[in-house]
């Protein structure tokens, strides 16, 4: 037993570990510069990940394989009871509050749906499970969208680029981005309009692929077809009919000016500052705990979704690149682990893993820099918070533990 754990350990990706490390507590530094209550507070939840660590490497991956479907079901009656034991907060119903302990579900939903994904496509014997991975995806966003959530649901959006890597078609991707920019066009012409492309992109996709196709792959492919075509179609009405006001100019503000009168006391304050600070820390910086912006408190959420803003202008554009860089190899990391899993499983979940992290880090920098809307996306491992931190943590250590019992083939 102990020859094997220090077999065990030997194989762990330290490269891995040591990068988490130094963004939790780069996170923590930056936080305190912000507040340092909530940074101390963040400290904590930093030392109980760890226990959650230790807790992950008492298990094998076949623990994880063989739970995996009663603990998605689990998460499912967690984000269906929200409805009825949620509270509200921010005028969404997606949190579970005991006494000074909150928890949000959707947090759990990420691990539970990227370990479900990897399980059931890993199977041989399962048959349609490409249909059956579609419909584990739309459940726990469907569910989190209504609560509502929009920002959490986006997140599933990344399974997409796993099943890309496990076969599905290039041309869906492309449908789905083509979606998302009909739904910004919707806000300004008439949703129906664009069914007209809809059928013109449906005759294009099915011109392109081969004609010897099964019939369980056509219908696989008319389900993902109907499914994004209702999803654009809804979408545009929803836009036009259930959006908020606000809602519309988060959006309509990434095509006007944060500036302007109408926006900048409003939905566009935290944009107008969080740019102000970016851009105020220049080339170098302005030095550590030296941010006006920051220490002003100008920028609301400055401690979760909009951290980055500290980075920019305390740290400067050489601080920010050098921290994406950082980033960016620490997820290229994982999809190198990913590839050289010899069990589709783990390969299958770490790609998950990357790409889900992948995206909240796409969309964060990009709601920051005004290039996305604000939609409550934190910066994994960074932003302040307990839950986003645990689950972060959870879900990169449970790869990790997959990963090093894959190379001592202890699987």
């Amino acid at each position: 037993m102990i020859k094997r754990n220090k077999i065990l350990l030997r194989n762990i990706d330290w490269v891995i570990v040591t990068i988490y490390i130094f963004i939790i507590f780069f996170g923590c530094m930056n936080l305190y510069s912000v507040s340092s209550e909530k940074a101390e507070k963040q400290l904590i939840w930093i030392l109980l990940s760890f226990f959650f660590i230790f807790f992950i490497f008492l298990f094998k991956p076949i623990h994880y394989k063989d739970f995996t479907p009663f603990f998605f079901l689990l998460t499912l009656f967690l984000l269906i009871g929200v409805f009825f034991f949620g509270k509200n907060v921010n005028g969404s119903k997606s949190w579970y509050v005991f006494g000074s302990i909150s928890f949000q579900p959707s947090e759990l939903s990420k691990i539970s749906t990227s370990l479900m994904v990897a399980h059931l496509m890993s199977q041989n014997n399962v048959k349609n499970k490409k249909i059956l991975t579609c419909i584990i995806l739309i459940i726990p966003a469907f569910l989190i969208f209504i609560q509502p959530d929009p920002g959490s649901s986006i997140v599933f959006s990344s399974f997409i680029l796993t099943l890309y890597r496990e076969g599905l078609s290039i041309y869906f991707i492309l449908y789905f981005l083509f979606s998302i920019l009909l739904f910004v066009i919707s806000l300004y012409i008439y949703p129906w309009i664009i069914v007209s492309f809809l059928l013109i992109i449906f005759f294009c996709f099915f011109f392109v692929k081969k004609k010897n196709i099964s019939f369980f792959d056509l219908f696989y492919y008319i389900f993902l077809f109907i499914f994004f075509s209702f999803i654009s179609i809804y979408s545009t009405f929803f836009s036009q009919k259930f959006l908020k006001q606000h809602h519309r100019d988060r959006i309509n503000i990434l095509f006007q000016n944060e500036f302007d009168r109408k926006y900048r006391d409003n939905v566009g304050y935290n944009l107008l500052y969080s740019k102000t600070a970016i851009g105020s820390g220049k080339f170098f910086g302005k030095g550590y705990q030296k941010g006006t912006v920051t220490k002003g408190k100008f920028v609301p959420e400055q401690h979760t979704d909009y951290i980055f803003c500290t980075v920019g202008e305390e740290w400067g554009f050489i601080g920010s690149i050098i921290f994406i860089a950082f980033y960016l190899f620490f997820i290229s990391r994982i999809y190198f682990l990913s590839e050289r899993q010899k069990d589709v499983f783990g390969r299958i979940f770490g790609y998950s893993v990357g790409n889900i992290i992948l995206t909240h880090f796409i969309i964060n920098l990009g709601m920051v820099m005004g290039l996305f809307p604000t939609i409550g996306i934190v910066l994994p491992f960074f932003s302040y918070g307990g839950s986003s931190l645990w689950s972060f943590t959870i879900l990169l250590f449970i790869f990790v533990r997959i990963d090093a019992l894959d190379q001592t083939n202890f699987i």
